[in-house]
């Protein structure tokens, strides 16, 4: 289990255990628990820390990304086209309105069409 330090709020001083007061600002009250980051159980990211991506400002033009139809109308309406590839789609709603069957229907499609994307339905 990884320890958590202390951060006080006021001078930001770091601290191993939760004390009232801060020893380097003399504040009270000001100590904050922080989890220390992980990349999982014996993983370190190493020298490589992702990829740099690219931003742009709203007002530039860029080209819609390819989209693959579900084949139900409601639905490729709903996600533009259809779903982009390497994207998640987040169905809610209230019990019993139809998710699942919607979604099922939609993967019928896609297998029906010889379609190898990953659809996980949970």
């Amino acid at each position: 289990m990884a320890k958590i330090s202390y951060t006080c709020s006021s001078c930001g001083e770091t601290h191993n255990k939760w004390a009232g007061q801060c020893d380097g600002c003399r504040a009270w009250n000001t100590l904050k628990g922080q989890a220390p980051l992980s990349a999982g159980p014996g993983k370190t990211l190493g020298r490589k820390r992702g990829n740099a991506i690219r931003l742009v400002d709203l007002a530039t033009e860029e080209t819609a990304p390819s989209r693959t139809k579900a084949g139900v109308a409601e639905l490729d309406r709903v996600l533009g086209g259809g779903l982009v590839q390497a994207s998640a789609v987040l169905v809610g709603g209230d019990p019993g309105i139809g998710k699942s069957t919607l979604l099922l229907q939609a993967a019928a499609r896609f297998a029906r069409n010889g379609s190898k994307s990953d659809l996980c339905i949970g």
